[in-house]
């Protein structure tokens, strides 16, 4: 807590410098989480380094239990913006001052407008944008409806979407779990989706939600078997 209450602190003294420092410390945070949670909750995850290798893109993921904001981790970008609900800031108080510092953008104090705008700010600097289209956790397991949120962002700057598909984390931390239950969590970062493929659209964004969305249920459904 003293470092990152100190990593923070110097964020007002050198605010660029120190943004990319926290985004990295928070990823490292999380990394070694996942390392020390390994013989119980081992992670698989297959193209990890697509988010490298298209830095300032908008990374989107299933959001299946509270494990999900550690297991971003799990993939190679350390630059990255989440887009989330209050909660984190809350309830993570000790890390709150590492994650304003970070420049993450709680989407819940603010208007749409002004998340918008946040969100094209990062990406124009080249840091990767995560956002569960979801809204929320699942409560049953299922894939609920997305928001199109993070595609009108994606439209609008011209950036792919990077799809990561999460399976299995619900059935180790499922809603109102006192515990979790052991098992391997699987992660695939889908080929990016190109806002350019929807310009014939009447809305595109809503068009690239839909398509995302299928590709979850593709993918999810080939994983589950069902």
């Amino acid at each position: 807590m003293p470092l990152t209450l100190c990593i923070a602190a110097l964020h007002t003294v050198f605010p660029g410098v120190m943004c990319v420092v926290n985004r990295r410390y928070i990823w490292l945070y999380g990394r070694s989480t996942l390392f020390f949670l390994r013989p119980w909750l081992p992670v698989r995850i297959r193209n990890a380094h697509l988010a490298v290798e298209y830095p300032g893109s908008v990374v989107v993921c299933n959001h299946q239990s509270f494990l999900d904001i550690y297991l971003l981790a799990a993939q190679d970008q350390a630059n990255v913006c989440l887009i989330t609900k209050s909660w984190p800031f809350r309830l993570l108080f000790f890390f709150a001052p590492t994650m304003r510092s970070a420049e993450y953008i709680d989407a819940e104090s603010l208007s749409a407008e002004q998340v918008e705008a946040l969100c094209l700010e990062r990406l124009r600097d080249g840091v990767t944008l995560v956002i569960f289209p979801e809204g929320s956790r699942t409560r049953t397991g299922a894939l609920g409806k997305f928001r199109a949120g993070a595609f009108h962002v994606a439209v609008k700057a011209g950036r792919p979407v990077l799809p990561l598909l999460i399976h299995n984390s619900f059935q180790v931390f499922p809603p109102g779990a006192k515990g979790f239950h052991p098992a391997t969590i699987h992660m695939e970062f889908l080929d990016p989706v190109w806002p350019q493929a929807f310009a014939g659209e009447l809305l595109p964004h809503r068009a690239m939600m839909r398509h995302v969305r299928n590709l979850y249920v593709k993918h999810l459904t080939s994983v589950t078997g069902e």
